[in-house]
Order: C-alpha cells, then structure tokens, then sequence
C-alpha cells in the first residue's frame, strides 16, 4: 500500500533512536516533513541528516518535553515555521525496573514525568492547532505491559496503562473534529531503548542477556521479537486518510504475546 503524507507536517518525539527513530524515517518517506525531538542534540542531528540524506524532510529539535517551557517553544516555532502540525506521535518514553520494596519514589516520578505528564502537555498543546484545521492525527507509543502487567516494571507498565486511558477518552473529545487518536502497543522489540530494559529485566531474573531474549522468542506464538520497522508502518497508515475510520483505539504488535 503506496500511503502519501506529502505537505504534512509530523513531530516525532523520542525520535534519536529505535521506534521512534524509525518512525521518523518512514513518515518522511511518505512525504512528511519531519520533526524528530528527543532530549539529545547529536542523535537527533544523526537521524534527520540521515532523513536528508535520502531525500526526505527532516528537521533537528532537541528538546527536553518535560520542560513546560520547552513544549511551548517547540510548538509555536513549528507551526511557526512550517504553517501547521498534522501529526503527532509521542514515542519519547523511559523506563525503570526494580522490584516494588525497593524501587525508588524519585524514579516513579522521573517514569511518570515523561511517559504521562510530559506526552499530555505536549498533546494539550499540538491539539489546539488541530482543532483549529478540524484535521490531525495523535499517535501514542504505549506497551502491551499495561494490559499484560510485567514483574519488576510495575512504574513503566502502569504509566502505559494511563496512556491507554488518556487515548481512550481524548479520542472521545476530539472525535467530531477530524482528529483521530490511537495508542500502538509493542512488546519486545528489537531496538534501541527496548533492548536496554531486556538487558536490565534479565538480571531480575537471574538470566543472562541471551537466555532470556531466547525466553521471550519461545513464550512467543511467532517465536521472534517484533522489528522496529513494523511498528513504524503501523503508524504511518493510522497517519493516512485511509485510517481515518480507526479512532479511540489501543493496536498491539506483538506477535501474538497478548492473546
């Protein structure tokens, strides 16, 4: 299926590395002009150039999202500079294992800070400029770990059960307005950041990196892990005017793990 996003305009947040970083890549394939956004200059940079590079539209914007301030910026100077802001896709997200009797209050809250508060504000703001077109698309990145439940990621899993009810109930806002909202739930991915927490949830269970990348592929019906790549085209269709239809929805890829 050919999707076409010329003349649109896309913020991509946690776009440095891994699925969002794809993400990117193939919104701007489609013809978007894209904004990557993540906390560091270099990985940024790195992405849009390599966007550039292969002839797509891309634009740098390190940012800390949760910084009021900085969401304020990064929205008044897009729609400034680019004349509008057609998607949304909150992909910046962090993570934190630990056990609940040990785990650390200040690490919920840096969990909950970026992974919540930081995707509504930065939604709260991008959406005033949709309403205005009556035309947008938000995507949330979420986890099937807030259907499911995870041991030793109870801070990241249930701030991915708030977003599922964030994008639940927007979408009941917005829902006349040309605007759609959906959430896409991956679960072990192959990529950047999601092998960082395989690697820390290993040593949880007393396995080493490899056997329990090996457990997850066995427990899984297709017995793989999911690509970056595959969640990406998921979002660049729900992107589409052929998605327009699908609204208020939570989309896993997960190879099956959920069922």
């Amino acid at each position: 299926m050919h999707i076409e996003l010329r003349d649109q305009v896309a913020i991509v947040t946690g776009a440095g590395r891994g699925i969002g970083l794809q993400i990117a890549r193939r919104t701007a394939a489609a013809g978007a002009h894209v904004v990557l956004v993540a906390r560091t200059t270099a990985d940024v940079e790195r992405g849009a150039a390599e966007i550039e590079a292969a002839g797509g539209r891309a634009l740098a914007w390190p940012a800390d999202i949760t910084d009021p301030q900085a969401v304020t910026a990064l929205v008044t100077d897009v729609a400034g500079k680019l004349g509008r802001i057609d998607v949304l896709v909150n992909g910046a997200a962090t993570s934190y294992v630990a056990n609940l009797v040990m785990s650390k209050p200040d690490r919920w809250r840096e969990v909950y800070e970026l992974n919540v508060f930081a995707l509504v504000g930065l939604t709260q703001a991008v959406i005033k400029h949709m309403i205005r077109r009556k035309s947008g698309r938000i995507i949330n990145i979420g986890s099937v770990s807030a259907e499911l439940g995870a041991s030793y990621y109870s801070a990241y899993a249930s701030s991915k059960a708030a977003v599922d009810g964030f994008t639940r109930s927007l979408a009941r806002e917005v829902a006349k307005l040309g605007i759609t909202v959906n959430a896409i739930r991956p679960w072990h991915v192959a990529a950047e950041g999601e092998n960082d927490a395989m690697v820390a949830r290993a040593k949880m269970f007393g396995k080493t990196t490899q056997e329990y990348v090996a457990q997850i592929i066995a427990d899984s019906p297709q017995q793989r892990l999911i690509t970056a790549d595959e969640v990406a085209g998921l979002a660049v269709f729900l992107m589409s005017h052929d998605a327009r239809g699908i609204h208020g929805q939570t989309l896993n890829v997960c190879g099956g793990y959920s069922t």
